[in-house]
């Protein structure tokens, strides 16, 4: 249950730090650490090394939660894979995104439908 509760803080907060489709590794580095106040940190369409970003602020200490949201999950390599599993929670349109997202190894209480 304890998924239910983060779902429900990323839906429902003020704090979302958004991360854009085109953003570089070193911007998003910027832009998460001068953000004090942000809670959930979501990468939109994200690539590998914005999710490598996100994950590497995480290990310097910054806390919020890491929300992925996709309209077509990327490629399975190991890198990419690696990084996905390190999420909070990943949003996906459709029922099939998701069945493919847990055909890569991805946990399913990770995985939201987003409506």
């Amino acid at each position: 249950m304890e998924n239910v509760k983060k779902e429900t803080l990323v839906l429902t907060s003020k704090s979302v730090l958004t991360i854009s489709a085109n953003t570089p590794f070193k911007k998003i580095l910027k832009k998460i650490k001068r953000n004090k106040k942000a809670d959930v940190v979501l990468v939109e369409k994200p690539k590998a090394s914005q999710m490598a970003a996100v994950l590497f602020s995480r290990l310097m200490g910054k806390k919020f939660i890491w929300a992925q949201n996709f309209s077509n999950p990327p490629i399975p390599g190991f890198y990419t894979k690696l990084l996905l599993n390190q999420s909070d929670t990943i949003f996906v349109s459709s029922k099939k995104m998701a069945a493919r997202l847990h055909s890569f190894g991805i946990d399913k209480p990770k995985i939201r439908i987003k409506k």
